[in-house]
């Protein structure tokens, strides 16, 4: 009887990002043993901020969210505790990590926003949910080599 054969890794890197406005800075790219599930790693088309990694040729080969990044507006807490809590607009800026698919042929990772096409888009008729196609736009602000 044989043991449990060994499955292959799964390749994949964590990224840690910082930013300020849309100014984008690399920090740190390391090898993970883990796997992203499908879940995780969908190519959405709705308004956001996402990380891809992509070929030579620059073709997308996994995007995934980039949660809790570029936030343009932060909570205020009152000294006076019956006052409200109030959100005010601030600059983006800050860091965040995401981890994400790196198949072996992947050579780069972007930073992408997603944006609206057009102002007031709209979504097909006969009760669509899904943003019929073109009604979003991806706008790179950044790309970096991955390393290998």
């Amino acid at each position: 009887m044989t043991g449990p054969q060994p499955t292959p890794t799964a390749r994949a890197v964590r990224l840690i990002f910082e930013y300020e406005g849309d100014a984008v800075h690399l920090v740190s790219q390391q090898p993970v043993d883990t796997v992203i599930s499908g879940f995780d790693a969908h190519p959405e088309e709705r308004p956001g901020h996402f990380v891809e990694t992509r070929d030579d040729r620059g073709q997308r080969l996994a995007r995934v969210p980039a949660r809790g990044a570029f936030r343009e507006s932060a909570e205020v807490f009152p000294e006076d505790h019956s006052q409200p809590i109030t959100r005010v607009d601030v600059e983006a800026r800050g860091a965040f990590t995401v981890l994400l698919p790196a198949p072996a042929e992947a050579a780069q990772v972007a930073v992408v926003r997603v944006a609206p096409a057009a102002p007031g888009a709209r979504l097909a008729p006969g009760g669509a949910t899904s943003p019929p196609p073109g009604t979003t736009r991806d706008v790179d602000l950044a790309t970096f080599r991955l390393e290998r």
